[in-house]
């Protein structure tokens, strides 16, 4: 595979840690994707103009305490006026529209009963439009756009650090509704997400002592094209992380669960906190990419509990390339080793040339500076055979 980096932030704003997640939309208009984190000691939120791979330029959307400790976020057109907003932990910014002539324009805020460590879009109840769902480790809710985003909790009473980031919804059943994935659990959607969410069980393999208790990275998806949704799942947020893809052998009842080999060079694993399932080599096979987290936290070995990462571990950028069929293996790609790392990351043809690239961003460095990152993806496109789709 072949990938080439470029830097859209570096120094980002403020020197101290913590970088909320990545909106990746078209906030201007112009035809390509422009990039929206946030940051804790600024308490600011930021789009970043992409003008061509290099050049990428700083705007703000505005400021807000609740930035002081957000997390989460996705970008998604909450008022369905044309243009994509950004969502955070309890607020939402409304693009003004008018950012192709006045990319300076301020954001105005909204407040809105949610938010967490995972914030993500998806069309809960049907009706064609991007809801709002969150999940702060205890409380799972969903939030209807076309209804004042009125809140229907889905399971509360959890003690998950996140779980339902970056894609932990799809039809597990096959009934024709997107239900939900949480660490261990998925949630049956009623029909039209309102009433009970009943909840059926599926074999997530807990980290025991995990850095900061279990915490995963999720998306839905069939990864071996037998029509069932499975889940592929990372560790996150804790040191000795792996990836997973869970085989849903029908109807959400039966499942399967399949270690993806841990990527080679140093045999210890961090963190593998950026996660996402894309054809990346353009064979029509799903494939599977995950990123180890910068942090260098060692402290909460202090209360016996594992480190973010072993001393000397280099942060990698993997993506384990899928060999299709009914039995599907995957083979770890490193296509990055070392700093910038991945603490979150989103995918998206960035560069309109028809494949998958990744914007990502860190938490607390283990280098000099804070920083935000874009990964072209240079992979010379490869056909699919006959009999890659079969046993």
């Amino acid at each position: 595979m072949k990938w080439t980096h470029f830097v859209i932030a570096d120094p980002l704003p403020g020197s101290s840690w913590g970088t909320g997640g990545i909106g990746l939309a078209d906030f201007d208009g112009d035809g390509d994707l422009d990039m929206a984190i946030s940051r804790r000691e600024t308490q600011t939120a930021y789009w970043y103009e992409r003008k061509d791979d290099a050049t990428w330029v700083q705007h703000v959307i505005g400021t807000s305490e609740t930035f002081a400790n957000t997390l989460g976020a996705v970008a998604l057109d909450v008022d369905h006026d044309g243009f994509v907003d950004m969502v955070y932990r309890g607020i939402w910014f409304k693009n003004p529209g008018v950012l192709a002539d006045k990319p300076d324009t301020p954001w105005q805020v909204y407040p809105y009963d949610g938010g967490g460590h995972d914030v993500i879009a998806a069309d809960i109840n049907g009706n064609g439009k991007l809801d709002i769902v969150s999940y702060d480790g205890h409380v799972l809710a969903w939030f209807d756009t076309t209804g004042d985003l009125a809140k229907t909790v889905v399971a509360d009473g959890r003690d998950d650090h996140g779980g339902v980031a970056p894609k932990g919804f799809g039809d597990i059943n096959g009934d024709g509704h997107p239900d939900l994935v949480i660490p261990g659990l998925w949630f049956e959607n009623p029909g039209d997400g309102r009433g009970p969410w009943k909840r059926h069980p599926w074999p997530h393999k807990p980290i025991p002592n995990a850095s900061y208790g279990t915490s995963t990275r999720v998306w839905v998806a069939d990864m071996n094209g037998d029509g069932h949704e499975d889940i592929v799942y990372s560790d996150c947020d804790t040191g000795f992380s792996h990836v997973y893809w869970v085989e849903n052998t029908g109807g959400g009842t039966g499942w399967v669960r399949h270690q993806l080999p841990d990527p080679p060079g140093d045999p210890h694993t961090g963190s593998f906190h950026s996660l996402g399932v894309a054809d990346f080599n353009g064979d029509g096979i799903p494939d599977v990419f995950a990123g180890e987290q910068e942090d260098p936290d060692t402290y909460m070995q202090s209360q016996g509990k594992l480190p973010m990462k072993t001393p000397g571990l280099k942060p990698r950028g993997v993506i384990w390339l899928s060999s299709g069929g009914a039995k599907p293996t995957f083979t770890p790609n490193v296509i990055h080793v070392g700093n910038p790392g991945w603490h979150d990351a989103v995918l998206g043809d960035v560069d309109g040339d028809g494949d998958i690239d990744i914007i990502s961003k860190i938490w607390n460095k283990d280098g000099p500076t804070y920083h935000a990152d874009f990964w072209r993806n240079d992979t010379p496109v490869r056909k699919s055979t006959p009999e890659a789709s079969r046993d």
